[in-house]
């Protein structure tokens, strides 16, 4: 692909994007950064998932440095939870390695867990309003650092592993696995929830790049244009994640998500 001028804003108008609205609903970049270079770029399916890991390095470190700073996450926490995702990420490595994928499945695959993903979603917030747990406001009395995650990190490990297989698998990151998980099992406001999951995605997809800087296939022009707007974007929603409404938010993800993974399976833009 030849890079214009029109391209390269485009790149980071559409990064942007991504970048602030995912930051806001805690959904995770890399279904966005895929489904656009593949749908809108159209690149194969591995060079666009290698170069949306690429891209999560950089969009979701701003996401976790502005987070730390607003006391939203911290540095143990993020690590002892990226453990289990790295050993997700280790696993699909190995299973890649011994079963390479085509592109077509790849495509077929990350195409139903985006409709997965959207009926999660409408799940969580279903079960949000059903238990009167409200969304829209991190809870004030919450307090990070004597919070006991200890109690649940037996049921959540699973999910954190198969958090950081399908981000290797479909360079989703896997935050649309970690945040819900966070928030549904360990039972963190939600806001609190999509900050330490950001934190785990940013690590996760610092292992993966470090061994796709050798044997993947990362488009480093794009990824970067891309990268920009989506740092930018990160700030903006971080900033104003507290000010707008979880729960719709997280609606117009889910309907996004719906319409792309449609898309992936029946062409028809």
């Amino acid at each position: 692909m030849e890079i214009t001028w029109t391209i390269i804003l485009l790149l980071i108008l559409s990064g942007i994007l991504f970048g602030a609205l995912t930051t806001m609903a805690g959904s995770g970049g890399g279904v966005f950064y895929v489904s656009f270079m593949v749908l809108i770029l159209g690149m194969a399916f591995d060079e666009a998932r290698d170069t949306s890991i690429f891209i999560m390095v950089i969009a979701s470190g701003t996401a976790f440095f502005s987070y730390l700073k607003q006391g939203r996450t911290n540095l143990k926490l993020s690590l002892i939870f990226t453990t289990f995702t790295i050993l997700g990420s280790i696993l699909c490595w190995i299973f890649l390695y011994f079963y390479p994928v085509s592109n077509q499945l790849l495509i077929i695959v990350f195409g139903l867990i985006l409709l997965v993903i959207a009926a999660n979603m409408f799940l969580k917030i279903y079960l949000d309003k059903k238990n009167g747990n409200s969304t829209e406001r991190p809870e004030n009395n919450f307090n990070l650092k004597n919070f006991n995650y200890k109690k649940d990190l037996k049921r959540g490990i699973p999910f954190f592993i198969a958090a950081g297989f399908t981000s290797r698998l479909i360079g989703i990151g896997g935050g649309v696995i970690t945040g819900p998980s966070l928030h549904i099992i360990f039972g963190f406001p939600i806001h609190y929830a999509t900050a330490i999951s950001s934190s785990i995605v940013f690590f996760t997809a610092i292992f993966n790049t470090i061994l796709l800087i050798s044997y993947g296939k990362i488009n480093y022009v794009i990824g970067i244009f891309l990268a920009i707007g989506s740092v930018i974007g990160a700030i903006i929603g971080a900033k104003l994640s507290h000010k707008l409404s979880e729960t719709y938010l997280q609606m117009l993800v889910a309907l996004l998500l719906i319409f792309i993974g449609i898309n992936m399976l029946f062409p028809i833009i």
